[in-house]
């Protein structure tokens, strides 16, 4: 690089992904000797973009690296020659021995002890060096091959129409991004700052009208740092961790051995300890499919469908036998995830649960807002402190309908820590309560649906826990508190469209009106 001229140089950025710097750069004539020679203030200067500024410092540090890993390891080979030319001469230990007196000899032991010794020392120490420098070609080889990948139809026409996709359609492009990554790295999730970096900026060059007012970089740079996050979502109970000690290693104190003899007789002692609802050896079959189906980390979700299907008589009669929920959960516990959750609801009710939550928090949201009642609220005083801080629209319109959620029960009067617990443990309740942490934090906010004083299920954002929420008391059969009756009837007549909702407060009433 350092004899480079400045087309070779140019030629460079634009294979990087870096074009719209060629101008600036020959306009100020850098050629390789002078790009290896840029200080953090040139880089500045030459470059307006944060995100094409680290991008350069990257790649022109990787270069350094690589170049020093090299100079290593062929000075390592040159001083290794001189100091053994026996070894390179190939003479043996044998003849230098049988050529030597016995003091020769004994000195020729000592001498070749100690460096065997050190031979031993530097060939580990060039091997480390080696495989380091492998592993940093390796990145550059990814990076510099790196292409966006073949987007489906329909995110071709959005993208085609050169207007910023909406929240949906960013969700799409974030998991294709994340997908094709993943296949470049070997089916790792754990890239690193500069596979983002490339991944992102390949995005903005391709499609610049994505990087809006120049802070499209952070912004989509998080939001694939978010997807990744997601997909390395943690086990979800006891069980699975149970099931991966087994797999992958042992309990603290106990061999593997030891604890594979233990865990059979510990799974049979669950089974017998399981209460006897079931008919005929079927329904046996299929629970018990369904709970090892659950242990697993990759799942055949439609076999999952068909067997929560087959077995919805004997569970829905459990639930109106007023069986413990823990049984329940025990013998099906996908009911803890809130795909299932969802789809129970729509089995008994025919309606999607979900997307009618969506409907609701669209809708109603900036009236909700907007009402006096809840103006001074804790609720909506964070909000608009959060609002100042972020000018994207779908953050925005994500912080809204998660306040508009949780302020539902203020505005009808009714008792708001039965509906969900924000920023604090859930009090012990035998109805479905949500917990919620940092709402209006887009890297650190937790929603959980707790039933009791157990957790039931982890969940996304606010629609998600909302919509989990109503599912919960209609799937388990709980009866709707007097104190939070208000808020749940409303949410309940626009979920199955009636026509008049109950109970709606004068205020709130004239406002929508």
């Amino acid at each position: 690089m350092e004899s480079w001229s400045v087309d070779q140089v140019c030629n460079w950025l634009r294979q990087r992904n870096l074009g719209e710097l060629v101008p600036k750069f020959r306009e100020e004539e850098v050629s390789g000797a002078a790009l290896l020679a840029l200080n953090d203030r040139m880089v500045q200067q030459l470059v307006k973009k944060i995100g094409h500024q680290a991008v350069l410092m990257d790649l022109i540090s990787k270069y350094q690296q690589q170049k020093s890993g090299l100079e290593s390891l062929t000075y390592c080979c040159e001083t290794a020659s001189p100091k053994f030319p026996e070894v390179i001469s190939g003479a043996t230990s044998r003849q230098i021995l049988n050529s030597s007196g016995p003091v020769e000899q004994k000195k020729y032991l000592c001498s070749t002890e100690n460096e065997e010794g050190l031979i031993d020392h530097r060939v580990r120490k060039q091997k480390k060096n080696l495989k380091s420098f492998f592993a940093r070609y390796k990145t550059l080889q990814w990076t510099s091959s790196y292409a966006l990948p073949d987007f489906p139809y329909d995110v071709k026409c959005v993208l085609a129409e050169r207007k910023c996709p909406d929240h949906s359609m960013r969700i799409r492009i974030i998991e294709f991004l994340q997908a094709d990554m993943t296949k470049y790295l070997e089916g790792s999730l754990y890239p690193n700052s500069q596979q983002y970096n490339v991944v992102v900026n390949a995005l903005l060059q391709a499609y610049p009208f994505l990087d809006e007012n120049g802070n499209g970089f952070l912004l989509w740079k998080r939001a694939l740092k978010d997807r990744f996050n997601y997909v390395r979502r943690p086990i979800e109970d006891d069980e699975q961790v149970l099931r991966n000690k087994c797999k992958f290693g042992h309990r603290r104190g106990q061999t593997r051995k030891s604890f594979a003899e233990n865990k059979p007789d510990d799974v049979q002692v669950q089974v017998e300890e399981e209460p006897v609802h079931l008919e005929g050896s079927a329904m046996d079959v299929h629970i018990k499919w369904l709970k090892q189906e659950y242990m697993k980390i990759q799942r055949n979700w439609k076999e999952v469908d068909n067997r929560m299907n087959v077995t919805i008589e004997i569970r829905r009669k459990m639930i109106s036998d007023k069986a413990p929920l823990k049984d329940i959960l025990r013998l099906f516990p996908f009911l803890r995830c809130p795909y299932q959750l969802f789809r129970e609801f729509q089995l008994l009710t025919h309606t999607d649960i979900y997307k009618k939550t969506v409907e609701i928090l669209e809708i109603y949201s900036e009236n909700i807002l907007s009402l006096y009642v809840v103006r001074n609220n804790p609720i909506n005083i964070m909000l608009q402190e959060n609002l100042k801080r972020h000018t994207e629209e779908d953050i925005l319109k994500y912080m809204k309908m998660t306040a508009a959620c949780l302020l539902l029960p203020d505005v009808f009067g009714d008792d708001s820590s039965l509906f969900a617990a924000v920023n604090e443990e859930v009090k012990a309740a035998a109805t479905p309560v949500l917990e919620v942490k940092n709402p209006f934090n887009m890297n650190s906010c937790e929603f959980a649906l707790y039933v009791g004083r157990e957790e039931l299920t982890q969940l996304d954002d606010c629609t998600m826990a909302l919509a989990a929420l109503l599912a919960a008391f209609h799937v388990f059969n709980i009866p709707c508190p007097k104190r939070i009756h208000r808020t749940l009837n409303f949410l309940e007549s626009l979920v199955f469209e009636v026509r008049t909702p109950a109970s709606l407060p004068t205020q709130f009433e004239h406002t929508f009106l």
